[in-house]
């Protein structure tokens, strides 16, 4: 008993010195609990928590009273202010970069010193509500539960080309705390069976809560999880190079470049279609003005044309731009602007001479945005906006507005 209960006291004292040490090294892990389970949402990480991403890129991730990455915000808005909601999932939480570097940061800069709303007298206040790995439904519940609330002027639903199509359909989905909207002849149906599924209540069980807490508050553990995510990573990169026949790039499915072929992937883009009519018409009738953001994926917008080019070549389709199309006929026929990545940057005259998409160590080219991708989007959201906006009567030319010529076609 004497042994057992020095091996008790040991263990414990190695275990608090380990967590005081690593709290002193700063060592932390954002990813290990940032999925935590979410009854309408299907996952949102915990409020008022602070963690390092060091994956791709690096960055301190703090979120606010409700689980964004983001400040907290008054849900009153004050007089003299153009509020901006933003919705979407990995590209637009930009874990990869600080805070002050993520597009919707920089639109607000652009915004507030070096565009139309400097020298109005009104305030340009961005709120984030996205989440990493969301697809479209969990932007538009985002929105309903939570965006809405603020009473925003403007709300951006960015989209990402590479896996947001196959996310907003079950039977091409593999993620087991995910909700679905179903498009039906009465609206969209909600479909969230997630909380039947074994990953959620083992989750939100009494042990499930427990260990949720532990990995929240103990370094240790998420040290351990950080290391065994690096093998997994390392893991699935090797996998791709070996047994790819195609170009691939890492997290998209290359069905996305072609018009669909299967009647799943046709289902996957109706309940798209369906999800952002809705996005428009709920934001109008809330008073906001709705703007769909294109982001392409690192092949549609790679800086050399002959790389893109060949990439289409390989998979056999004239070019990498059926989604960009499509998306802007539905986004046409819903009168809502766009701002179109993939069209702005691969037009003539606008080749980015730098890679917008990686980060050292990885594909130059491939993957999340950069620095410069956050500062290239966030300028084109801002020239976006003030081609939209009316200082002077704070009014919307939504009506008169088409995803034309400032815009930029889809190539």
């Amino acid at each position: 008993m004497r042994s057992l209960a020095l091996l008790v006291i040991a263990t414990f004292v190695a275990l608090l010195l380990g967590e005081v040490g690593l709290r002193l090294a700063d060592q932390s892990y954002y990813w290990a609990y940032a999925k935590r389970p979410d009854a309408v949402l299907g996952w949102r990480p915990p409020p008022e928590q602070s963690g390092w991403q060091r994956f791709e890129g690096e960055a301190l991730i703090e979120t606010n009273k409700l689980g964004f990455r983001d400040r907290d915000h008054p849900v009153p808005k004050s007089s003299g202010v153009l509020r901006v909601a933003v919705l979407g999932d990995s590209f637009t939480e930009a874990v990869q970069v600080p805070i002050d570097d993520t597009w919707w940061r920089k639109m607000g800069d652009r915004l507030r010193h070096d565009g139309c709303a400097s020298g109005t007298g009104q305030r340009v206040e961005v709120l984030s509500f996205a989440i990493s790995g969301y697809s479209t439904a969990q932007s538009l519940l985002a929105w309903r539960a939570f965006a809405k609330q603020f009473a925003p002027d403007v709300v951006i639903l960015a989209f990402f080309i590479g896996n947001d199509l196959n996310e907003n359909l079950d039977a091409l989905d593999e993620e087991p705390l995910r909700p679905y909207l179903i498009p039906t002849d009465e609206g969209l149906m909600l479909d969230d069976g997630f909380k039947r599924s074994t990953a959620y209540r083992d989750a939100t069980r009494v042990a499930g809560r427990a260990r949720q807490w532990l990995i929240e508050h103990s370094r240790i553990v998420q040290l351990g999880l950080q290391a065994r995510d690096a093998l997994r990573v390392a893991d699935i990169n090797s996998a791709t190079d070996r047994h790819s026949d195609e170009p691939q790039e890492l997290g998209v499915d290359n069905a996305v470049y072609r018009r669909p072929t299967t009647p799943e992937w046709e289902a996957a883009w109706v309940a798209t279609e369906a999800m952002l009519a809705a996005f428009a018409n709920e934001t109008r009738a809330a008073g906001a003005q709705p703007i769909l953001m294109i982001i392409g994926t690192g092949a549609q917008v790679h800086p050399n044309p002959r790389g893109r080019a060949r990439f289409a070549q390989a998979l056999g389709v004239d070019d990498l731009g059926y989604p960009v199309r499509r998306l802007l006929g539905t986004a046409g026929t819903h009168q809502m602007p766009v701002i179109n990545l993939p069209a702005l940057w691969t037009g003539p005259a606008r080749q980015p001479s730098q890679h917008l998409h990686g980060f050292p160590g990885g594909r130059p080219g491939f993957g999340h945005w950069n620095h410069l991708g956050h500062a290239a989007a966030g300028a084109a959201a801002a020239d976006v906006l003030c081609k939209l906006w009316r200082p002077r009567k704070a009014g919307w030319l939504s009506s008169q507005y088409r995803d034309g010529d400032a815009l930029g076609r889809a190539r």
